[in-house]
């Protein structure tokens, strides 16, 4: 296939952009391709032409997302339950004392990730799927909403008592300066237009409130190694792909300061991409026992490196 020869604006940024890759749907198997150009400005990775919400619609067959039959929370351990009382504020959870007095030791891997508690704090989850983070959200008292576009995971939710919304942000119509936490978890990366959508971020987020944002990273060491197969590229549902800093100036536009940034590297997403390289070329995939002494090996070069598969970005207003 030839270079295409456009050159399109970033969506993130409006600076120029460069002919990156070229794709095709390697999760059910279309051979149609999609062109996806870097910009030189701030390294965020996009599709060109970017379909509309027709053509978007059509990338999500029905079973694309397999919605769990039950929004049931996952128990919290108390270990977790005493790292978070003593790092995170969650000083209303009573954990045993011998969970208390382990705690130091499991800090970094329980709390990780979790956000500070606000005592009565409204927390939104946009993109909540089947409802389980909500629910898990809620049993740490928080007070929840969520946002989804799936009648399925609406469904879920409301059978678990979950408040949410059924359709995109913009239609939910929040008041302004609603919310003390935003989630956006796997969600920023399958938007058309991130400029309004972050916009709607900003404004329903409270002053001082936190906005937590998960997304994959352009720059990871796994998709410079693996390309077109890399299994986060999820061409063509993945319509933009953010680095820390192009999703950083994209939150600092409308408002938003950066607080805290890490990457996040497993397993999963080196052996499915070995996984999609495979397809590709024709060969088997079923050997998978020598493949994920690798898989660690990566994860301790992308750790060393920097270079993580997803972002974890939070920003304050």
């Amino acid at each position: 296939m030839s270079t295409p020869a456009s050159t399109p604006q970033c969506p993130v940024c409006e600076a120029a952009a460069v002919y990156d890759f070229s794709g095709r749907d390697i999760m059910f198997g279309h051979y149609d391709r999609y062109d996806y150009f870097r910009c030189t400005g701030c390294s965020a990775v996009f599709m060109h032409p970017m379909p509309g919400l027709e053509q978007i619609a059509s990338f999500y067959p029905p079973d694309y997302s397999v919605f769990d039959d039950s929004a049931q929370t996952r128990r919290i351990s108390p270990l977790k339950q005493a790292v978070l009382k003593r790092t995170r504020g969650y000083t209303h959870l009573e954990p045993p004392a011998a969970a208390r007095l382990l705690s130091p030791l499991f800090t970094r891997r329980y709390s990780q990730g979790v956000p500070h508690y606000v005592p009565g704090g409204k927390m939104l989850d946009v993109g909540c799927g089947n409802g389980r983070y909500l629910g898990t959200m809620r049993a740490l008292g928080w007070d929840v909403q969520g946002v989804e576009l799936s009648e399925t995971g609406v469904k879920v939710c409301r059978a678990a008592q979950l408040p949410v919304h059924h359709g995109d942000l913009a239609s939910a119509q929040f008041p302004s300066d609603s919310f003390d936490l935003v989630t956006v978890r796997h969600v920023i990366e399958h938007i058309a237009e991130p400029q309004p959508f972050m916009a709607e971020l900003a404004r329903i987020l409270k002053p001082g409130g936190r906005l937590v944002i998960e997304t994959p990273n352009a720059n990871a060491l796994g998709r410079a190694l693996m390309g077109a197969s890399w299994f986060a590229n999820d061409v063509p549902r993945h319509l933009v792909l953010f680095t820390p800093e192009s999703l950083t100036r994209l939150a600092a536009k409308h408002g938003l300061r950066q607080v805290d940034t890490w990457l996040e590297t497993t397993p999963k997403v080196i052996l499915n991409s070995i996984d999609y390289a495979l397809q590709t070329s024709g060969r088997s995939s079923s050997r998978r026992r020598g493949r994920r002494l690798l898989a660690r090996i990566y994860v301790w070069l992308a750790q060393r490196s920097k270079r993580g598969d997803t972002i974890h970005c939070t920003f304050t207003k």
